[in-house]
């Protein structure tokens, strides 16, 4: 700080906002779409409204009562109301002076008022057709709190859990509660997680004897320290998330760096609040681990003349179509699956959750301009769109049209043609198909004039000045030649000129040249000979999928040699499951963590730098966005962005990991924090040994049939 500002008196909830960190208003910050009208309520001395209007250019009006914030809004927001939520009249006078806003946020206020319930149906009234109330609120069940319990002193302050002028508390069950009494249906949910020893209540926690911290840890919502919700009418809501299901990510700061620098911007509540100990902390001495410098890895990007060009797939199912709507629900997109997936055993990482964009709708411009500066300043060079094409009738195309038409969406991409059925059982297969690949005799000219204004695009990805066509599943092709063949004279006869096929290497094909294709890429995880660690994993019920270990699938792909002229495109995938399509039937891919990500992605790079030259230095990613396949570049609510840096230290050639970092099982998949099995891994025990007992040699055969049809070995 200045010194101009340490002489202004600051308020108690006075503070800046990183926005890519993990506190609550960073949170709430990143649900809001930039250029929004908001209301925000108990705006305090106005941290988030500056925000607001500052950084996303939101119209903003502000509610407060405290004089002294109030002041201090009125700085830099036109519009302050000085309202008392107590009084039952307040969002009627609101609504007939201001009208309605597409998001309504009261960021810990509920707790300061005597009818929350009432509260949060004036908030609903204030809404737009498409608007949403977001909430967080502090969690009365966090073990810090319990602590004080225990210890017989509630340990009130002047901010905090423990605020002294908090009057309602709230539990996880009572935020749903508070939500379904007013009708409303939660569709993004996020957790701030904090140890006992990173809150303000940490000198009470530090007390208690160790077995009785153990106990008020058991809870799996022990760390939680505030909730965070965005919800809408239920009437319209297109996701329902029950709170209770959430997972729980556990805190990864460092304790003492936490204190230094994520609660810096409170030292004048640290000054006055003997609860905490940050004056254990020397601040000058103190060397937290710096974040990761993304501007110092692009100039190394720039000075190590890396050239090998990064593109990752990317699905486009994230808006409704027709007909999904028929097939599945109205409203139905990828997210639909990828939000109610369950974990299969304790410590199974699902359901994957969206962070910075949220449930992003593609039809929205914005979102793909957000995912392709977001791609670009992490080292991706391009995106591969799936192109589906059924014989003229294609699905989920407004996306990839509006990305033709924009041409401020300055990112490089191709086209991948998911020639295969769409099936009810997400399969591919022969039953139950949604829509079929019917090859007509007049598909192989139609297909290729439908591509005709995308390789004409500027931006369309060429190798060795060929637009490059990637074709998912070649062997399905009836005459996969007489196709090629079509498909180069027509780009000839109309002026494209020479193209570059290339077929996926999926379903255990391995070699393009048998259609005359002009190269393959690689497309983990498919083609998978390596062991199945299922018996080993606590799973709650029946499994009849796969699970291997993350190393052994990259061994095999970064050990793979080829032919002196054989032109393969490497690949890799950040991590896999896809349980949230496929349930028990799915493949779970173990350790697939952003470390162990960066180093295949290391030292796949440095092969595709020793078997190629010039535009033949491709790599390709699965995927961007395959969030019900477990497998996205974008950030999670678990791992951020982590993955995503992982990607420029790679193309940095930071060689961080001499090896697989994380290669075993991991010991919290048998046991729970207390050294012991829990009732729910004993619940899983006992039921995987009932139906191992129960599995006849007829179905252990079919899976043994269909594991060795799919590529897979059992260990």
């Amino acid at each position: 700080m200045t010194k101009e500002q340490t002489a202004q008196p600051k308020h108690t909830y006075e503070y800046d906002i990183e926005l890519d960190s993990d506190t609550a208003p960073a949170r709430v910050l990143r649900m809001i779409e930039p250029g929004s009208r908001v209301l925000e309520i108990g705006a305090g001395p106005g941290s988030i409204t500056k925000r607001l209007i500052d950084t996303l250019k939101c119209d903003v009006v502000a509610l407060e009562v405290e004089p002294t914030a109030i002041k201090k809004l009125k700085e830099f927001c036109p519009k302050v109301y000085s309202m008392d939520l107590n009084d039952s009249h307040w969002s009627k006078k609101l609504i007939k002076d201001e009208g309605l806003f597409d998001y309504v946020v009261a960021a810990d206020v509920l707790e300061h008022v005597y009818d929350p319930w009432a509260v949060l149906g004036g908030m609903r009234e204030l809404l737009s057709e498409r608007g949403s109330v977001i909430l967080s609120v502090p969690h009365v069940g966090h073990a810090a709190i319990l602590g004080c319990l225990v210890d017989e002193d509630m340990q009130y302050g002047p901010w905090g859990l423990l605020d002294k002028t908090h009057i309602r508390f709230f539990g996880v069950k009572n935020v749903q509660a508070l939500y379904n009494s007013q009708a409303m249906a939660i569709e993004e949910a996020q957790f701030v997680v904090r140890t006992p020893e990173m809150t303000e209540l940490v000198k009470t926690w530090q007390r208690l004897p160790s077995d009785v911290q153990e106990a008020l840890q058991r809870n799996k919502f022990s760390h939680v320290y505030q909730i965070i919700t965005r919800a809408v009418p239920v009437d319209r809501a297109t996701l329902h998330i029950d709170l209770m299901d959430q997972n729980v990510v556990p805190a990864e700061h460092d304790v003492e760096q936490y204190w230094v620098e994520t609660m810096a911007g409170l030292e004048r509540n640290l000054e006055i609040d003997d609860r905490s100990t940050i004056t254990c902390y020397d601040q000058e001495a103190s060397q937290p681990t710096q974040k990761t410098d993304l501007a110092d890895l692009r100039q190394r990007i720039t000075s190590n003349g890396n050239d090998v060009r990064l593109i990752s797939f990317y699905l486009t199912q994230f808006h409704p179509i027709p007909e999904n709507d028929e097939w599945w629900g109205k409203g139905f997109t990828e997210w639909t699956n990828a939000s109610k997936a369950l974990p299969k055993f304790d410590g199974h990482y699902q359901p994957h959750l969206p962070a910075d964009f949220g449930f992003y709708d593609l039809r929205v411009r914005d979102v793909m301009h957000k995912q392709v500066k977001m791609a670009k300043d992490h080292g991706i060079d391009g995106f591969c769109y799936y192109y589906y094409w059924f014989s003229g009738h294609r699905l989920l195309e407004q996306p990839l049209d509006a990305m033709l038409a924009d041409a401020d969406l300055d990112m490089p991409f191709c086209l991948c043609w998911a020639n295969e059925n769409w099936t009810r059982a997400w399969d591919a297969g022969n039953t139950e198909i949604l829509i079929a690949q019917k090859y007509r005799d007049d598909d192989d000219l139609n297909f290729i004039k439908s591509l005709e204004p995308f390789f004409r695009d500027p931006r369309y990805i060429r190798v060795n000045g060929k637009p490059l066509l990637l074709v998912y599943r070649p062997q399905h092709l009836p005459d996969a030649k007489a196709s090629v063949k079509t498909w180069r004279k027509y780009c000839r006869d109309v002026g494209i000129g020479e193209i570059q096929v290339t077929a996926a290497l999926t379903h255990n094909n391995w070699d393009y040249r048998q259609f005359d294709f002009d190269a393959g890429v690689e497309f983990p995880p498919h083609n998978m000979r390596v062991d199945d660690f299922s018996p080993e994993l606590p799973f709650a019920q029946d499994w009849n999928g796969f699970a291997p270990k993350m190393s052994d699938i990259g061994d095999l792909y970064l050990n793979r040699e080829r032919e002196e002229k054989e032109t393969v495109y490497r690949g890799v995938f950040p991590s896999w499951d896809n349980t949230a399509r496929r349930g028990d039937l799915g493949t779970i891919i173990l350790n697939g963590t952003p470390e162990n990500y960066e180093y295949w992605l290391s030292e796949t790079l440095k092969k595709a730098c020793q078997e190629h030259e010039g535009d033949e230095r491709l790599v390709f990613i699965n995927a961007w966005n395959e969030w019900a396949e477990g497998c996205h570049l974008e950030p999670c609510q678990r791992y951020g962005h982590a993955f995503l840096e992982a990607t420029l230290h790679a193309k940095a050639e930071s060689n961080r990991y001499a090896k697989w970092p994380h290669q075993g099982i991991a010991e919290h998949l048998y046991r729970s924090p207390f050294g012991r099995r829990s009732a729910y891994e004993m619940s899983a025990l006992g039921t995987r040994l009932k139906s191992k007992h129960k599995k006849n040699a007829i179905k252990r055969g079919f899976r043994a049939v269909r594991d060795t049809l799919n590529g897979r070995r059992f260990r």
